[in-house]
């Protein structure tokens, strides 16, 4: 029997000034939960802001902005109505109000132009991302043939790794190791973030002479031997710190989903033990999974 999983639905409680919000995060955006149940059954959304909440008025905007841009209010003309007809709307600034659109574009979700106001973006597909063994060591794919690239932004030498390492690659303390951080692209634009750490004395003079053309997985084949055969992955959605909101281009709000994936090789052997960090709103992953019977 065959059946595939797909990610569709998170339940995160924040604790944001001593107070708890209980938000539904869909694998493309961020709800209150009272507002996602009136969506999910087709009823009619009076939106106001929330005063007294530590969620700030501009992003409290920003998601109703992008709730009515994915219902299609706005489907006949393709463009926001004036930033003073909003800011009536919402009983806010055009400060406020600006923020809001500030981070709509930043999205992608709109276009800003003086003279034209802010027009709606065709919303481009998202990366879909295989959790199988295969589209994990080859090169990624998107739907319109696309392809995922790499930049090595630093690579180099660690004499005293931290415990987490340590314990994933099964090494002894002070054994030193290669780190590896690298920016993934698509579309030549920022998708994600990823760090690895590998043994050097297993893999000599990796910091020095890099990664191949073809990435890690092949280099490693290539110039060591050594052959991925197994992965243990896992995901949870976290906030991006100080570096990805840099490298990634992000508000510090922006939903992440963090992989913490461990490699192994033909002999069963932790390799690569790795941290990547992709945006929640242009990533989907899928999980496929063949199961037997229980008898």
């Amino acid at each position: 029997m065959f059946f595939c999983c797909h990610i569709t639905e998170w339940r995160i409680a924040i604790l944001t000034f001593g107070r708890t919000c209980l938000i539904i995060y869909t694998g493309h955006k961020i709800y209150n939960v009272a507002r996602y149940r009136h969506i999910q059954e087709g009823l009619p959304v009076q939106f106001s802001i929330d005063r007294s909440s530590p969620v700030p008025a501009y992003y409290q905007i920003q998601l109703d902005l992008s709730d009515r841009i994915q219902r299609g209010e706005w489907n006949d003309r393709k463009q926001l109505p004036s930033e003073s007809t909003l800011a009536e709307q919402y009983a806010v600034s055009r400060i406020t109000l600006r923020q809001a659109l500030a981070e709509l574009e930043k999205d992608g979700i709109i276009k800003k132009s003086r003279g034209c106001g802010a027009k709606i973006c065709e919303k481009p597909a998202p990366f879909v991302h295989k959790m199988d063994f295969y589209s994990i060591v080859s090169t990624h794919e998107g739907h319109d043939g696309k392809q995922v690239t790499s930049q090595v932004l630093n690579i180099r030498r660690f004499d005293t790794p931290t415990e987490d390492v340590i314990e994933h690659l099964q090494l002894e303390p002070g054994t030193p190791v290669v780190y590896i951080k690298r920016l993934f692209l698509f579309d030549d634009k920022p998708l994600a973030v990823g760090r690895s750490w590998l043994s050097l004395a297993r893999f000599p003079g990796l910091d020095e002479t890099g990664l191949g053309e073809k990435g890690l997985t092949a280099t490693l084949r290539s110039r060591y031997n050594t052959i991925i055969r197994r992965f243990n992955d896992a995901i949870e959605a976290v906030r991006p710190a100080p570096d990805e909101r840099n490298l990634l281009d992000v508000s510090y709000d922006c939903p992440l989903l963090m992989v913490r994936g461990l490699s192994f090789d033909q002999h069963n052997v932790p390799v690569e033990y790795s941290t990547t960090y992709w945006l929640g709103d242009k990533v989907r992953f899928t999980v496929s999974m063949n199961t037997q019977e229980v008898e």
